[in-house]
């Protein structure tokens, strides 16, 4: 629909000062078709991918089945989890064809810092072989302390860089299915025929709702990412006082990523007896990467009542 399609480069305009053509936008059910399609478009055998580990799970699984080969770079708990630009391009090499990036970070909440973004950027327009950034902004309206970013304002052209969001996790709008892609002008046209092979198109009524959405909620975005800080906060604090468990506090989305090592537990042990014996789901942190056993993904997209609710329980449990 050209009506959402405009909406959505104004907002670009309005928050980024970046002219994007509607014509280079792909609205998609949601968010992971956008990530399928250009993963897809930009594998062949012996390709090689780059994503962050730890980092969200569907990722790897898109590569290894278009045939790519995922290639990992360290968030480190001794920086904050943060993207550090000299991590990602010491990774770079011939075969490099793209690289992901999700600032805030699925499940860290760690964020790229706009001087990392300018590094990465001009080492790429530098660098003799062409390489993609596929920045997966799923939860850029979810930064604490600091107004939203995105990729796109590094890149100049918009030639080298696909950007994939939607309203799921910034309108809570989950339940709708609405995403959309921004592709460069010489992958677009592949990509709306994949769009149109996978899915056709996507209902009326969601883009509707979602015009009336990029329209006429700035408030509520606001205000529910507040709450998410005040939750994520009262999460991070409640965990630091538990034997066992060091947190730092996430610089957006609504996750927290725990170090667990001092329980004596795997992440997978942790994960199994939290759910079975005190009934509170969290996430083993190996779901996310290589050598997250020392870690568990909780989410606080929950009422505070809840959130005091399984801190007291967690406390009862290990701090006897």
């Amino acid at each position: 629909m050209l009506e959402l399609r405009q909406e959505i480069s104004n907002n670009y305009l309005k928050s980024f000062s970046k002219s994007v053509d509607p014509e280079n936008i792909l609205i998609s059910p949601g968010a992971k078709p956008i990530l399928y399609i250009a993963i897809s478009l930009l594998s062949s055998g012996g390709n090689e991918v780059i994503i962050s580990n730890p980092s969200f799970p569907i990722y790897r699984s898109i590569i290894n089945y278009c045939g790519s080969k995922p290639v990992f770079f360290d968030l480190k708990e001794q920086n904050n989890f943060n993207f550090i630009a000299d991590d990602i391009i010491e990774k770079i090499n011939d075969k490099t064809k793209l690289i992901i990036l999700n600032t805030p970070c699925n499940p860290t909440g760690s964020v790229m810092m706009r001087s990392e973004q300018k590094k990465l950027f001009n080492f790429l327009k530098n660098f003799k072989n062409k390489i993609y950034v596929l920045s997966d902004e799923i939860y850029s309206k979810i930064i604490f302390h600091s107004n939203e970013t995105s990729l796109i304002e590094q890149s100049g052209l918009l030639d080298n860089i696909i950007v994939v969001n939607g309203l799921s996790k910034s309108h809570s709008m989950t339940g709708w299915r609405i995403g959309w892609g921004i592709f460069p002008n010489e992958l677009i046209d592949d990509a709306v025929k994949y769009a149109t092979n996978i899915y056709s198109c996507v209902n009326n009524f969601t883009q509707y709702a979602a015009i009336s959405a990029l329209r006429e909620t700035d408030e509520y975005v606001e205000n529910l990412k507040k709450s998410f800080e005040e939750r994520t906060i009262l999460m991070v604090k409640g965990i630091n006082l538990i034997n066992g468990f060091s947190c730092i506090f996430p610089k957006g989305s609504f996750y927290c990523y725990p170090n667990i090592k001092k329980t004596g537990l795997t992440s997978k042990e942790l994960q199994h007896e939290l759910l079975e014996k005190l009934g509170i789901a969290t996430i083993d942190g190996n779901n996310f990467g290589l050598k997250n056993d020392c870690f568990i993904r909780i989410s606080c997209c929950t009422s505070k009542n809840n959130i005091n609710k399984a801190l007291t329980i967690l406390k009862n449990h290990f701090n006897k």
